[in-house]
């Protein structure tokens, strides 16, 4: 597929009118077709995209990037959500043993260079993985602020188009589409984890927080880096 400039002004022009699942239903089955993948945090507010997808098409490839660092709860929530839901064609991804060989023997990178661990257990991983495809699905939101305060619903990363069904959603949107549809939240979310990563950088706050404040807490950094661009 060949992307520009003025395509993902299309998209993202067309796409203001459509409803996230319209515009999920759209890039599935007519923009990319099998050519897509969802990845999936099965974060606080992953169900959402997972239920939109299941509507559409229960084969539809669903990644995890397994740290190895992640909540159990995250874990157990998972496989609820892939049983629910009915998925067919799910994977979990994992950072390279040699990775971590060399660049986290003592399993201490996440406190003293927390941007290099996400690079090793996430990014890298992901990237790898992503060669297969045009196009993945993401869960960012505007309302979450920081740097996604300005989110379209298509951009071009790293050589693949992202799509972001739910940029525009608020708060309000999401707690009332867990109400209508009768979806469980992660098991952590009532205890204050309003956005979930791993063990060692998340914290609790409280649930009128912004969404992401528990990430990195007390760090500069608010992004693990998978919707960066990579320095070439």
């Amino acid at each position: 597929m060949k992307i520009d400039e003025n395509l993902l002004d299309q998209l993202n022009d067309k796409s203001k009118k459509l409803s996230p699942q319209n515009i999920l239903e759209n890039s599935i089955n007519n923009i990319f077709k099998k050519k897509m993948v969802y990845v999936c945090s099965f974060g606080t507010e992953s169900a959402i995209i997972l239920h939109m997808v299941s509507e559409i098409d229960r084969s539809l490839p669903i990644i995890l990037l397994n740290t190895n660092y992640l909540f159990k709860e995250t874990i157990e929530y998972k496989d609820y959500l892939i049983c629910k839901f009915k998925f067919s064609n799910f994977k979990e991804i994992s950072p390279g043993i040699e990775d971590l060989k060399i660049n986290d023997s003592k399993g201490t990178l996440w406190k003293e260079d927390p941007d290099l661990c996400c690079n090793i257990r996430k990014v890298l991983p992901l990237q790898k993985e992503l060669k297969k495809y045009d196009a993945w699905i993401s869960g960012r939101k505007s309302y979450h602020e920081g740097e996604r305060m300005n989110l379209n619903f298509f951009e071009y990363i790293n050589k693949k188009i992202v799509v972001n069904p739910l940029a525009k959603v608020n708060r309000n949107f999401v707690n009332s589409y867990f109400k209508k549809h009768n979806i469980e939240r992660h098991p952590l979310f009532e205890s204050g984890y309003l956005s979930l990563g791993c063990t060692h950088c998340t914290v609790k706050t409280s649930l009128t927080d912004s969404p992401r404040s528990g990430r990195w807490n007390n760090k500069i950094k608010t992004e693990c880096g998978i919707h960066y661009n990579l320095k070439r």
